[in-house]
């Protein structure tokens, strides 16, 4: 998922790891080689992918380069000036063999703090958020998920150690193997946990979604509905709403609370220095 030109950003995010609260400023983990510099430009699309050893951001915000770097819970970032959110960079970047995804990100924080004097710090802060659980007391779930039948842990442990995951054949419904394929009102997963599918569904819902569903393992799923309309009305068109989507498509739900969420606080931040 991801696109040059298109609007749709692909975020490389690892698994969350929760954190005390600490100055991250530094790291050992560097980049061999890395090039950052302004875009100017004024296309839209934004990507982030890695292709063997070699890192690319191009054309995101120094934002998208924060998130990728401390991945936390909360997507907002607390005092950071407006630049942060509008002001586009590409980077350009090698890596040493078998870099893991929390290695990747390691050096993404220390490339922050060197070029763009970046110091934060975690705090856990109050927000609404939605709970995802599910729909049915026998805990069945809907005609549209089911477990994949894929080692998707083992694709999983491979990819965090910087190793080559093992090869599968594309899902059923046309979605990578253990990934994720999304545009417009249409996802589909061919292996996700369920915390997984929670992180995706905050930007979908409008709030942080947390997994209250206790089932374990991968599963494979096909959700469609209607991305234009606000994902809590009620409407009687024939696409339906998120939540409407989610309990029949899926036999889970949203829930409305609250609950704490780690958030990311930014101390210090400069623009970063020309290459």
């Amino acid at each position: 998922m991801g696109s040059s030109n298109g609007g749709m950003t692909k975020l490389l995010t690892g698994t969350f790891v929760a954190c005390a609260v600490a100055s991250m400023a530094a790291q050992d983990a560097s980049f061999e080689v890395a090039a950052l510099k302004r875009n100017l430009s004024v296309e839209s699309g934004q990507m982030v992918d890695q292709q063997g050893l070699r890192y690319r951001m191009v054309n995101v915000t120094i934002r998208t380069m924060i998130l990728n770097a401390y991945r936390p819970r909360s997507l907002r970032l607390v005092g950071a000036p407006g630049w942060v959110e509008s002001e586009r960079y590409d980077l350009e970047a090698t890596m040493p063999a078998g870099t893991s995804a929390d290695q990747r990100a390691a050096m993404l924080r220390t490339l922050l703090a060197e070029r763009a004097r970046l110091v934060a710090h975690y705090e856990d802060r109050e927000d609404d958020v939605y709970f995802l659980d599910l729909v049915r007391q026998d805990r069945r779930l809907g005609a549209s998920i089911r477990l994949s039948p894929r080692d998707c842990a083992a694709a999983t442990a491979a990819a965090q150690a910087g190793r080559l995951a093992p090869e599968f054949a594309p899902a059923a419904n046309g979605a990578p193997p253990c990934g994720i394929r999304s545009q417009g009102g249409e996802f589909l997963a061919g292996g996700i946990t369920m915390d997984s599918l929670a992180r995706n569904l905050g930007g979908r819902s409008g709030r942080i979604v947390i997994d209250r569903t206790g089932l374990e393992g991968f599963y494979e799923l096909t959700l469609n509905y209607d991305a234009a309309r606000d994902a809590s009305a009620a409407s009687a068109a024939d696409v339906p709403t998120l939540f409407t989507a989610l309990q029949e498509q899926l036999g889970l739900k949203l829930l409305s609370g609250r609950a704490p969420v780690q958030t990311l606080i930014i101390d210090r931040i400069e623009r970063p220095a020309a290459d």
